[in-house]
């Protein structure tokens, strides 16, 4: 039968009654590990690439053993698409009153994410290893970039739905059209005011109104 009296939180009781030494609280080292592991993976693929990282570089940057990398990723590979994950930055959700306030917070969060985040500094090299690596540049785009478009897309729908935009959208092409000017700035090093952000999404938007019968 379980007693009502519960053991204070992190002390053990021993079988003669008296409390066990309170445990110490902190970090697993597995956890500790991981995020070490990833992180040395980024600083090898901002030097090296994809296709040059090598585990053993990646292992001693981390201060860890080979196995222990291997025993958490198969590959490289796998490896290089962990620790990029490991560094997104979720897009916030806007309030969803205005198509227009909310499409201008998002493309504010993605430029603070091109130009303030690590992730960000990444793209020049990410994209240079799309024409090296399609195979892994698909993959990337497809399970990690797309679903982190999707506030967009709702904002999108949502703007149809009220009948602020036209209901015939492609709404992943007018996704394009948003962020591509970001992205083209964070390639070439530009840089972009938030009137020219507020000035993206009200010419996107110009083409984008109901037609009035």
């Amino acid at each position: 039968m379980i007693s009502e009296r519960a053991a204070p939180q992190g002390v053990d009781e021993s079988s003669s009654g008296h409390p066990a030494r309170p445990r110490r609280v902190g970090r697993p080292r597995s956890a500790r590990a991981n995020e070490a592991i990833l992180d040395a993976a980024i600083e090898e693929f901002v030097e090296h690439g994809i296709a040059g990282m090598a585990i053993e570089r990646i292992a001693a940057r981390a201060g860890v053993a080979r196995s222990t990398i291997y025993r958490r990723w198969s590959s490289t590979d796998e490896l290089g698409m962990a620790a990029l994950e490991h560094l997104r930055d979720p897009l916030p959700i806007p309030p969803g009153d205005s198509v227009r306030e909310d499409l201008i917070i998002l493309l504010r969060a993605l430029h603070r994410l091109l130009t303030e985040t690590r992730i960000g500094k990444l793209i020049p090299q990410l994209a240079a290893e799309a024409g090296r690596r399609p195979d892994l540049s698909y993959t990337y785009w497809t399970d990690y970039l797309a679903p982190g478009s999707s506030p967009f897309g709702d904002a999108l729908r949502r703007g149809m739905a009220q009948g602020q935009l036209r209901g015939d959208l492609d709404v992943e092409l007018v996704i394009d059209l948003l962020t591509g000017a970001l992205f083209k700035r964070s390639l070439w090093q530009l840089a972009t005011t938030d009137e020219e952000i507020c000035s993206v999404v009200d010419t996107v938007l110009a083409g984008l109104a109901p037609t009035r019968g």
